[in-house]
């Protein structure tokens, strides 16, 4: 198993080396054609193309399984990545703010399939081993991504990293499949066989009150993460004007968030999950968000936003990650693989999405203080703490 998990985490480090291809340029675009003010209008129409791919890939796993709707789901996104790279000259506006969410929407349903895989193929201690080296692949992939991004976007141009995207997902997807084969494929029970539950088995999250609130964890985390994400988009703008400039600081951005995410994982993740209980870092790390975002709020430079987004991130790919992983391995095929789609991938993005809906549409009626978002942040990183001990409380493994 172990050398399934590790191609596992091979692959993951080209798919998230090819996000990195695609993340600051996707903004930096969406940025020249519509301006960072217009940022929340597009996160929130992100649910609706989520809502969309996980139902589609519900019915692929029903019908194919596991194996081939991880590949429908990669080729597909590589199919688009390249079609955006034809078309962005063309019909660049509108193209510009569909890449734009549908960026925000295939990374997160490809990379829940990695961890439904690794959560089927280990056991509980295993996971507070391998899960955070496993993540860390990813990371380096992540920070090789944001390097060669931010070295050589200023000469060769920010679209034609688009097309670099598409072509990083081929070896990722081959890798897994390997990896599935290594393995073997994980199967249902009889009575989840082929989506008799449900092509989403939603009665998951009213059954299983562990997965229920990870989703409102994940739900309160995203808004933080949303409010971090628009002031300092806005600040980025004020900074630095011009697109490839702007683009090569967001690559360098990302990059030092995946140097400080790939060392959590592979220096004090394994530690962390090994001799400290799961509630007490699942608690300690909203803790510090909430101590970021008040310092925000009383001194808003794009240094410290930067910050705290980087301290966000850097966690959230790590250490939170890593130890909220090891609650779904107890549990059957479909929370592994339906549930969770529903309770991180949607609830991820349907956070995001929610949030701003109501910035847009505060900002339909007046200006918005700067001090709005980090006091947003505040607010929801203490409901996000208070929810870690119900999350973290013993109770009977639903079957």
């Amino acid at each position: 198993m172990a050398g399934a998990v590790f191609l596992a985490g091979l692959s993951a480090m080209f798919l998230f080396c090819g996000y990195e291809f695609i993340r600051s340029p996707a903004e930096s675009i969406f940025m020249e054609h519509f301006g960072a003010a217009a940022k929340p209008y597009a996160i929130a129409c992100v649910p609706f193309m989520m809502l969309a791919m996980i139902y589609a890939y519900g019915r692929l796993l029903s019908a194919v399984g596991a194996k081939k709707a991880m590949a429908v789901s990669m080729l597909t996104s590589a199919a688009f990545f390249v079609l955006a790279w034809l078309m962005l000259g063309r019909a660049g506006r509108w193209f510009a703010f569909f890449l734009l969410v549908f960026k925000e929407s295939y990374v997160v349903i490809i990379s829940e399939q990695y961890w439904s895989f690794i959560n089927s193929v280990l056991k509980d201690d295993e996971g507070k081993v391998f899960n955070g080296p496993v993540a860390g692949l990813g990371a380096l992939g992540s920070l090789v991504g944001g390097w060669l991004l931010s070295r050589y976007v200023v000469g060769l141009g920010t679209e034609i990293f688009v097309l670099f995207a598409a072509l990083v997902i081929l070896p990722a997807a081959v890798l897994f499949w390997i990896g599935y084969d290594n393995a073997g494929e994980p199967k249902p029970a009889d009575d989840e066989a082929g989506g008799k539950k449900g092509h989403l088995h939603l009665s998951i999250l009213r059954e299983n009150r562990t997965v229920l609130f990870i989703a409102f964890i994940i739900f309160a985390a995203q808004v933080v993460a949303t409010a971090l994400d628009f002031r300092f988009t806005q600040l980025v703008q004020d900074v630095m004007p011009l697109k490839d400039a702007r683009t090569a600081y967001l690559g360098n951005f990302w990059m030092s968030v995946n140097i400080f995410s790939f060392s959590m994982q592979f220096l004090l993740t394994p530690l962390l999950l090994r001799y400290i209980p799961r509630r007490g870092i699942l608690v300690a790390i909203p803790a510090v968000h909430i101590v970021t975002c008040l310092l925000l709020f009383f001194t808003p430079t794009l240094g410290l936003a930067s910050a705290a987004f980087l301290l966000f991130k850097g966690m959230d790919y790590s250490i939170f990650r890593a130890s909220k992983e090891t609650l779904y391995i107890p549990f059957s095929y479909d929370t592994r693989y339906r549930a969770k789609q529903v309770a991180d991938a949607f609830t991820y993005r349907f956070a995001k999405g929610v949030t701003a809906v109501w910035v847009s549409g505060l900002k339909t009626l007046g200006t918005i203080a700067p001090g709005f978002y980090p006091a947003l942040g505040v607010v929801f990183s203490a409901a996000w703490l208070l929810m870690s001990f119900p999350l973290t409380a013993k109770r009977e493994t639903p079957a």
